[in-house]
């Protein structure tokens, strides 16, 4: 990235990316969307294919623009699938947020990039405290259990199909 940006601001002192404590959470949230980004984009974009093309055009047909049909059509057919991958990304976020943070700065620097998990870690590994790090390992798992919950009752609507 700083050889990129040396392009346009010349020969500047490189920007500390994982080294700065004001940059270095907004690094490693970059990196966990780049490499989720994916993953989701190839779950919306086979439900958004299972979609019959005879409900587009027939809509077309009565006059509905492209907003219209995304807004009538499109989101009320995928909501399941929606809702589906809201649930694998609160999950997965909180488990990825830690692994990212272990392998790219070991909650460094001085502590900016620490979660949770890494202060499970810490107790359970560093400490020697296993059964503390054990209760907070539950309790990250009765968290993002009721998180998921919450937000499956908050996106609960009636299905639909074609």
């Amino acid at each position: 990235m700083n050889s990129f940006l040396s392009l346009f601001r010349g020969e500047a002192d490189p920007i500390l990316w994982l080294g700065g404590q004001k940059l270095v959470i907004y690094s490693v949230t970059i990196a966990m969307i780049w490499q989720a980004v994916g993953y989701y984009m190839v779950m919306y974009m086979a439900s958004m294919a299972n979609v019959p093309d005879s409900l587009y055009e027939s809509a077309a047909l009565e006059g509905a623009g492209r907003i219209s049909q995304f807004f009538s059509i499109t989101l009320p057919l995928v909501w399941t699938n929606i809702r589906t991958t809201l649930t694998f990304f609160i999950i997965s976020t909180i488990n990825m947020s830690f692994l990212m943070v272990k392998a790219m700065t070991n909650g460094g620097p001085d502590g900016a990039s620490s979660v949770f998990l890494s202060y499970m870690y810490q107790e359970a590994y560093t400490n020697s405290s296993y059964g503390y790090g054990m209760a907070i390992g539950v309790m990250v798992f009765l968290f993002s259990f009721a998180l998921a919950g919450v937000l499956n009752a908050v996106t609960k609507r009636e299905e639909i199909e074609f």
